[in-house]
């Protein structure tokens, strides 16, 4: 014991070394990794996004949502447009509603977007279930907006499981929370009828360029690169799919009329099957 005295106060500056390096560094990473997930997930209003305008006859409806930093404008508002014009489908009778959601200010924080994304989802989830007379919606969804979609079609599954579910993620974060890294690769597509997903798998976001578990995953990287595509790899499936939907080349799920479940196997990486016509 007088030996050990006699170390202490010879070498005094070591445990204080030690509490300056390692303990306190160690304590004040994990406050603050506390404070910003309380802070992350503390309950916010949503009612100001969440607030649209839904047509209670509607039997089909899809809504599409852009991604971190996006608005409807640069993709989803074309998408819907063309999802307007669709002749010829499952659900080109039924009385349909076309919607290109935006979610700013809350998509703008790369860091809580897949939080906030979730909630807002769950609450849009909460409405469509209310509508009276629907069948079917298609859900689409790019980037962090995955996270919207994933709300809703828990929420809708939740409280009307005669609904026909279809969502499809172009180039989806995987990243939930800030912590959960395969987050979206293994929830993803788990609650719908039927999953597709277009990835690019030269994009580095985590997640938007492997297979998704629950979903069939397309590889359209090789469009991209052999028709010498000027377009940024986390970006190319929107503008694909924007085409793709248009040639009625992709899969639409509705109530098992036509059965893409059964040619395709989820948690498998296909590159697309189909000539691309470059415009």
């Amino acid at each position: 014991m007088f030996r050990l005295r006699q170390l202490y106060r010879k070498y005094w500056i070591v445990p204080w070394l030690w509490w300056l390096v390692v303990v306190l560094p160690g304590v004040c990473f994990i406050v603050i990794s506390v404070g910003f997930l309380l802070a992350m997930h503390w309950p916010k209003n949503y009612q100001n996004v969440v607030n649209i305008s839904l047509d209670s006859d509607v039997n089909y409806l899809t809504l599409s949502v852009h991604g971190v930093k996006d608005s409807p404008a640069s993709w989803s508002d074309e998408l819907q447009h063309k999802y307007s014009q669709l002749q010829q489908m499952p659900f080109s009778k039924l009385h349909s509603q076309h919607i290109s959601f935006g979610w700013q200010p809350y998509s703008d924080n790369v860091l809580s977007c897949s939080v906030d994304g979730k909630k807002i989802g769950e609450k849009l989830g909460v409405k469509l279930a209310l509508l009276p007379n629907l069948q079917g919606v298609h859900l689409v969804a790019h980037s962090c907006g995955s996270f919207v979609i994933l709300g809703v079609c828990e929420a809708l599954r939740e409280r009307n499981e005669a609904v026909s579910i279809q969502t499809t993620y172009l180039d989806p974060v995987s990243v939930y929370s800030g912590i959960f890294w395969d987050y979206g690769i293994q929830y993803f597509g788990s609650c719908a009828n039927f999953s597709d997903a277009y990835i690019d798998t030269q994009d580095t976001v985590p997640g938007s360029n492997q297979a998704l578990v629950n979903a069939v995953t397309f590889d359209v990287t090789q469009i991209r690169v052999e028709n010498k595509l000027n377009h940024a790899p986390h970006a190319w499936p929107t503008l694909f799919y924007i085409d793709a939907l248009g040639e009625k080349q992709v899969p639409i799920y509705f109530n098992s009329v036509n059965k893409p479940s059964s040619e395709y196997s989820n948690n498998t990486l296909i590159t697309w099957p189909f000539a691309y016509k470059s415009k």
